[in-house]
């Protein structure tokens, strides 16, 4: 394998020119390439899918959740409604001026005439609100003495100052059907909590008002929902100074919360790792006293990196965003391959000789590494599987990109002195002699036995969100106005045709009628109030008119023209409502109550090619949960969606696939290290010290009580290559050093003791971020970086010592 790295090494050589024009057209190619891509900013791609849950997934995908931006107006002691209304109005105002494109609708403005069209549609086709219980309570109100009283309660608002829509409904509805009909609908939207007051959603207490705002992107494209989070913010700035005493303003929503974590994630990267690529360059320049030393080192990791995302281009239309990001954390990996091969050449050691030494354990690292990142490809989610596949091409391309760039491009004049360093120092340093630092860590590993089973998976992705003070106060003022912190669960109707999916919505409004009466549930909504299957609507026109006979119909009539009478209506007074009585009604399409201003179907209802879905929200207690369950799992075509249950199952799925992966990437690195040494001895010697690593890395990670999620479980994989990386040049530092008793181990350790704070510069420095998922990230891979070096160092030798030089009876290290 040397001899090829030689021979092209010796080709090129004196052909430098050829070399770099034909790399620079490499480049360009790759960029280009690269620049094509189209990224998937969705996270929840992480979350596995399989042939078992498609169906639920499908379900989920297609089911109508609206994931709308909630605008809170709360009006303090010294403010009027009248402030509260006219703030929402002017908010609205600049909202639909400055939004452009960035908004698909919003919600909280009910207009009179709206009200109006929506009384009028209840009206021409009443029948459709009307239940049994409603028919029960109408013929005990068709007596003599009822209608009277009925007449005179009429009469009285009539001539009051009130609105243009009771004097309308009064005239041609003088029973009062049509305000039942819209009582219905409050199911639809904001219940009991709310009234409506200058055309707004007020709360009945006069203090709070709601408008949402659907925004055009989902939460998790942050990038195109920015500019909307941005002007909300410099709308309501503007706004504040005008109210500032009277009406406070508060968002809340996965827009929001998405736009946040994306900034916190950039602030913590701009503000750590930022300062610590600074660091490390001039730590580099410093070391190697070269200052293209960073153009040199990063180049085989930039060319590997756009290697694998012009390789993911050929194989993906879309390439996941966050996968890439995580795969960033390869820097250490890559890196890893350029210092070793710059530290040997910094020696003053020939080409020939550093390609003899480095490039046959270089080409095993990186190919364990990759081959441990293929097993990503076993799992049933597309991000990870776009991560597995950038991740083994960027080590596989920067490895060999090192081993063919590098000895061309850096180059030591023998007359340089090396001048050693504070990691010279530290490299030549016995740690395997020192007995206090092995003693801790056999302590450390014993102890790790024990503490191993210690370590959980947290299945709560929403723990690993950033969440702002500002957040968390909207979420606590939302949770008093609306209970937003109680349970919720969505079902989900569903069919190949929108006539299935109502047919099968009509059974689960009439259980979550039930769930309501019986107080198993604390709300719902559901479009079942208002939208019915053809087969329902046909059964309610039918019973309409069972109840109207002619002879209720005439009675009806005479009766409230003898009781108007005495108030001076005429007889012609209630024509409309005669005219109703013998309408002949036919079922309302969907299209007819998308047309109603008032309520917004899309909210409920989703047609696609594949599936139809009309989705009801239910709020429930978690005791009440089991059994509100249970009421829908023989329900044909409805599936009750827990969304936190179903990502923690998702999750934990997750985990057995990581379990099932950790197995394959043992028995493939046993396979291969066997392949590599040739002997069981220096296979030994290398994969005891792993497996070390691991037991140690999960042993202090459940003493710390730190858990294992669905970021930092992904950066097992890296942290478990690079621990391969170090065993295996450390036992080829100790074959060399055996061989020719000369010192070569020190400059194998200075290599790794590079490769080390590289990474925790790099990563670990991300210990300090705010965020979470950063976080978690870092202090797993602090703790296994740190194990893996300080096991290598130690343990390492030691086994060395036991299995080669003991057998040979050669003087030890």
């Amino acid at each position: 394998m040397d001899r090829v790295f030689i021979s092209f090494h010796n080709y090129f050589r004196k052909r430098r020119l050829l070399f770099f024009a034909g790399l620079f057209a490499v480049f360009m190619i790759l960029l280009w390439g690269a620049s094509k891509v189209e990224f998937d900013e969705d996270i929840s791609k992480l979350i596995p899918s399989s042939a078992q849950n498609e169906k639920l997934q499908q379900i989920i995908e297609s089911a109508a959740f609206s994931d709308r931006i909630i605008i809170h107006l709360q009006r303090t002691s010294e403010g009027s409604v009248q402030d509260l209304t006219n703030y929402a109005e002017k908010l609205l105002d600049s909202l639909r001026n400055n939004s452009g494109d960035l908004i698909a609708k919003i919600q909280g403005e009910v207009a009179e005439e709206n009200m109006l069209e929506t009384l009028d549609f209840i009206f021409q086709n009443i029948p459709q609100f009307l239940s049994k219980y409603d028919f029960d309570r109408l013929s005990r109100k068709l007596n003599q003495d009822s209608i009277e009283n009925l007449v005179a309660t009429n009469y009285k608002t009539l001539v009051s100052p009130s609105g243009i829509i009771a004097k309308k409904t009064i005239v041609r509805d003088p029973l009062g059907l049509s305000p039942t009909g819209l009582k219905k609908l409050k199911k639809l939207g904001s219940g009991d909590i709310f009234d409506v007051r200058n055309g707004f959603l007020v709360s009945k207490d006069e203090r709070h008002l709601l408008l949402f705002v659907s925004p055009k992107y989902k939460s998790s494209e942050t990038e195109k929902n920015e500019a909307l989070v941005d002007m909300l913010f410099t709308i309501r700035n503007n706004l504040q100074a005008a109210y500032q005493d009277r009406v406070s303003t508060q968002y809340y929503g996965g827009a929001i919360i998405g736009v946040e974590n994306a900034r916190q994630i950039k602030k913590d990267i701009q503000y750590t790792v930022g300062i610590a690529l600074l660091i490390l360059i001039l730590l580099f320049i410093f070391f190697y006293r070269k200052l293209v030393l960073p153009i040199i080192l990063f180049t085989p990791t930039l060319v590997g990196g756009l290697l694998a995302v012009f390789c993911l281009s050929v194989l993906r239309t879309e390439i996941s965003a966050i996968s890439l990001g995580i795969g960033s954390v390869l820097i250490g990996v890559t890196l890893d391959y350029s210092l070793h091969i710059l530290t040997h050449i910094r020696n003053h050691e020939s080409v020939t000789r550093v390609l003899v030494q480095v490039s046959r354990p270089i080409v095993m690292s990186s190919l364990t590494t990759a081959l441990a990142f293929l097993c990503l490809l076993f799992v049933d989610s597309r991000a990870l599987q776009d991560l597995g596949i950038f991740a083994a091409i960027s080590v596989l391309g920067a490895a060999i990109v090192a081993l063919l760039f590098i000895p061309l491009t850096y180059r030591v004049h023998n007359k340089e002195a090396v001048k050693r360093t504070f990691i010279d120092r530290l490299a030549a340093y016995h740690f395997h002699k020192n007995k206090a630092l092995t003693a801790a860590l056999i302590l450390l590993i014993v102890s790790s036995v024990f503490t191993y089973t210690m370590v959980g998976f947290n299945k709560d992705i929403a723990q690993l969100n950033y969440t702002s003070e500002e957040i968390r106060q909207a979420e606590i003022g939302l949770d008093e106005l609306l209970n937003t912190s109680s349970k919720s669960v969505y079902v989900v109707a569903h069919g190949g045709d929108l006539q299935q999916a109502l047919e099968a919505n009509d059974s689960v409004f009439k259980i979550l009628q039930l769930l309501d009466r019986q107080n198993e549930i604390l709300s719902f909504n559901s479009v079942g109030a208002l939208v019915a299957s053809e087969v329902q609507q046909r059964d309610r026109i039918s019973a309409w008119e069972k109840f109207w006979t002619p002879l209720r119909k005439e009675q009806i009539k005479n009766d409230l023209i003898k009781s108007g009478a005495a108030y001076g209506f005429k007889p012609t007074t209630h024509n409309e409502f005669y005219q109703l009585l013998d309408a002949d009604f036919t079922p309302v399409s969907l299209d007819d109550y998308k047309a109603l201003g008032l309520i917004d179907i899309d909210d409920f209802i989703r047609i696609d090619s594949e599936m139809s879905t009309v989705t009801s929200l239910v709020k429930v207690s978690e005791e009440n949960l089991p059994k509100v369950k249970s009421h829908f799992i023989d329900i044909d075509h409805a599936t009750l969606i827990d969304r936190v249950e179903i990502n923690e199952t998702l999750l934990g799925s997750l985990q057995h696939d990581f379990n099932r992966l950790l197995l394959y990437c043992s028995i493939l690195i046993v396979f291969l290290l066997l392949l590599y040494f040739r002997n069981w001895k220096l296979w030994l010697v290398t994969a005891i010290p792993i497996g070390m690593t691991w037991l140690v890395t999960v042993g202090l990670m459940g003493l710390l009580q730190i858990d294992f999620n669905v970021f930092n479980v992904i950066i097992c994989s890296f942290i478990f290559g690079l621990g391969v990386d170090y065993s295996i040049f450390i036992t080829n530092g100790l074959i060399l050093e055996h061989k020719t008793q000369l010192p070569a181990l020190a400059t194998h350790k200075t290599s790794i003791l590079l490769s080390v704070i590289t990474t925790i510069l790099g990563v670990g420095v991300l210990i300090f971020a705010k965020h979470p998922a950063l976080y978690s990230i870092s202090i797993v891979t602090v703790i296994g970086i740190i194990s893996a070096l300080l096991i290598a160092l130690t343990l390492q030798p030691i086994l060395f010592n036991l299995l080669i030089f003991n057998s040979e009876k050669k003087t030890p290290l």
